[in-house]
């Protein structure tokens, strides 16, 4: 005979309680991103990128431990100061075709687009050319005869650049970052295997070339598959041409600045220090910029499309916005650099063998020089919306020759860590340059400023003298 019916415990239900309180939470996070508003598509852009960049980051920081642990620090050295001849031959070329495609209201029209993909083009070629023409004076004033072949071979991955499909650009003006998100992580995924599988047999620099074409040839593929567009062919409107040139001629000189004021440096740096130096400040260097790069990779790809759009609607709301957002970008990173800093000596000793030991003390130096340096966050994208290209120049223009000066006179008075010590102090003496332009935007914010800038500095201090 049946007994009684029980009643149902509380334990009973709380799982069913439990996995609807976890849906009805997973709901609120993500109403928020559905639909097409500006905000939804932001959300889900920052969302994107940010999921790109950590997954990245840790295949970038995996492979370098990988190759570290196969090659020798010289040839990260060769292939820091190849890359500087071939980034800084893009960035002296820079004529702000992606940009422009953002910021025009024309940035979705067949013909402007075309005309873009035509500059895009030739400007590959024209880069081509004048990296084959470099190479051999390059080899002879580094004394590396290699330099000649790799730069050769690297002049191919400008041509691959230059038909991209200019659908990747329309694609971030629109915030559709999910298709650029896959198309970066499997290119670079490819790219990373062939490298390790190259330098397991190779044991040379030709790994990571032969490994950076690679993934500039399945990006170009995707490229075209995921991203379909009416822009891709060869069209020349004359309107089109002059209103790219117009927003574009700044920006051409700021990119400029930037370069001889930053990647450009390891030209200078690779004159006074041997190869196997250059190597262990560019795999310094390559962690010390993560936060840069992430922060960098966000205000890029996702807000400064939001803002442009923003601006074009609701310019007070603008600046209420962007105010906001770089505080809490400020603080929200102020965390990372402070680690960064106090232990970046043990960080390097754990993740590399003795041959990369020096790096660690070159990991505190450029921590600090990059956490001043985002200082500045939000000031160039806020001069663009607000089209003051020109204003982003003059900064850039400051910045360059100062870290010029701060690159050779540290390394007379001060050798390796003069002159790595010379970029945190270049930084801080840049801010109020840039501050004096953006004063009258209202977007910056003293009170979070000034401390952090004081702590950086203080432990980057304190660090190296110990």
């Amino acid at each position: 005979m049946q007994g009684p019916t029980e009643p149902f415990s509380h334990s009973d239900v709380t799982p069913n309680r439990g996995l609807g309180s976890v849906r009805t939470h997973m709901g609120r996070a993500i109403r928020p991103m559905r639909g097409d508003g500006l905000r939804a598509r932001t959300l889900r852009g920052a969302s994107w990128t940010t999921m790109s960049f950590g997954i990245q980051q840790f295949l970038r920081l995996g492979s370098n431990l990988v190759l570290t642990r196969l090659l020798f620090p010289e040839a990260f050295g060769l292939m820091a100061l190849a890359q500087v001849f071939s980034q800084g031959l893009k960035m002296l070329s820079d004529i702000g075709v992606g940009p422009s495609i953002v910021q025009n209201e024309r940035g979705d029209d067949p013909s402007f687009l075309a005309t873009a993909w035509t500059m895009q083009v030739i400007r590959g070629f024209i880069l081509a050319a004048c990296m084959c023409l470099l190479a051999y004076p390059a080899a002879l004033f580094y004394d590396q005869a290699i330099l000649t072949p790799i730069l050769l071979f690297m002049a191919l991955g400008s041509v691959i650049h230059g038909f991209q499909n200019i659908g990747v650009s329309t694609a971030s003006r629109k915030l559709m970052l999910g298709r650029i998100t896959l198309v970066d992580l499997v290119s670079q995924i490819v790219g990373i295997a062939v490298m390790i599988v190259w330098a397991y047999y190779s044991r040379d620099v030709w790994a990571l070339v032969g490994g950076g074409l690679v993934a500039a040839v399945v990006r170009l593929a995707m490229g075209y598959k995921v991203f379909p567009t009416s822009g891709s062919w060869f069209h020349f409107e004359r309107d089109a041409a002059s209103d790219i040139f117009h927003f574009g001629k700044w920006i051409f000189l700021a990119t400029a600045m930037t370069y001889f004021g930053g990647q450009g440096l390891r030209l200078i740096q690779g004159s006074f220090v041997s190869m196997s130096t250059l190597g262990m400040i560019s795999v310094a260097g390559s962690i010390a910029l993560l936060g840069r790069v992430v922060v960098s990779k966000v205000v890029g790809s996702v807000l400064f499309p939001a803002f442009a759009e923003l601006h074009r609607k609701d310019q007070d709301k603008f600046v209420r916005k962007i105010r906001a957002m770089r505080v809490k970008v400020l603080l929200g990173m102020s965390p990372f650099f402070i680690l960064t800093i106090l232990f970046g000596k043990p960080i390097i000793a754990i993740m590399y063998d003795e041959r990369y030991e020096q790096a660690g003390e070159y990991f505190v130096i450029l921590s600090a020089a990059t956490a001043v340096h985002l200082l500045r966050v939000f000031f160039g994208e806020t001069m663009f919306v607000k089209g003051d290209s020109f204003g982003h120049a003059y900064v850039m223009f400051f910045t360059s020759v100062l870290h010029i000066l701060g690159v050779v006179l540290g390394y007379v008075y001060g050798g390796v860590v003069g002159m790595l010590w010379a970029g945190v102090v270049v930084e801080a003496l840049i801010y109020p340059i840039a501050i004096l332009r953006v004063r009258k935007y209202g977007i910056w914010s003293l009170s979070v400023d000034a401390p952090l800038l004081v702590v950086y500095i203080a432990l980057c201090a304190a660090i190296t003298i110990m």
